[in-house]
Formats: C-alpha cells, sequence, structure tokens
C-alpha cells in the first residue's frame, strides 16, 4: 500500500507548486473541476482517498499522522455527501470567490508540506 501513499503525495506536491507559482489558473481549474464533477463524486473521491491512506498507514514510518490525515479526508467526504447546512456550496464559494492570493498559495505551501512529508516517509 506504499503506492498510495506515494500517488497522494504527489499530487499533493503537485496540486501546491502549482496553487504558489500559479495562483490564477490553479483557482479557475478548480472552480471549472469542481463544477463539472459536482458535490457528490467530490465527496465520494475524498471518502476513498481518506479511506485508503488510513489502510495504507500501516505501512508508513508515521503511522498515526497518515491515519489521522485519512480520517480527516473521510470527514471531508462524509460532510460533502450529507452536505449539511450547504456547507459544500458556501466552502466552494468561499473557496472560488472571497479567498485572496495569498491565502491561496498558503493552502499551496500547506499541500507542498504535506506532501514532501507524507513522500518522505514511506
Amino acid at each position: 500500500m506504499e503506492w498510495v501513499i506515494w500517488l497522494i503525495s504527489l499530487i499533493w506536491i503537485a496540486w501546491g507548486s502549482l496553487a504558489i507559482l500559479y495562483t490564477a489558473q490553479t483557482r479557475e481549474a478548480a472552480g471549472k473541476l469542481m463544477a463539472q464533477v459536482g458535490r457528490l463524486p467530490l465527496g465520494a473521491v475524498a471518502a476513498v482517498v481518506g479511506v485508503l491512506l488510513i489502510v495504507a498507514s500501516r505501512s508508513s514510518q508515521q503511522t498515526g499522522f497518515v491515519f489521522m490525515l485519512g480520517l480527516l479526508a473521510l470527514f471531508k467526504g462524509v460532510v460533502f455527501i450529507w452536505n449539511p447546512k450547504r456547507v459544500y456550496k458556501r466552502l466552494v464559494q468561499w473557496y472560488l470567490e472571497e479567498t485572496s492570493d495569498q491565502t491561496l498559495r498558503f493552502f499551496g505551501i500547506i499541500a507542498l508540506i504535506l506532501g514532501t512529508a507524507l513522500f518522505s516517509w514511506i
């Protein structure tokens, strides 16, 4: 299951790098993706990634941290699927319209750090 951690870490590194270097284009691409795919498939993907991280956490050097990341992703997927008080729409609106470029770059830095940490803990 190391390949799961490897793949997720590379995706986070790529997204983080793009968010830092090409903030406006990354926001636009994320908006198109969210509009085309929709809430339920994105929630299902987040939940599946969470389950995969939970299962793959045993093969990591930092089992507890990877397990917690998996739980957070699973929780995010369940919240997106369940959608209490239209939280998905408000979150997407906040992310795409209200956040500043610096905030998106900060999220990119966090994704880059988490991806690099996961990659090094295989």
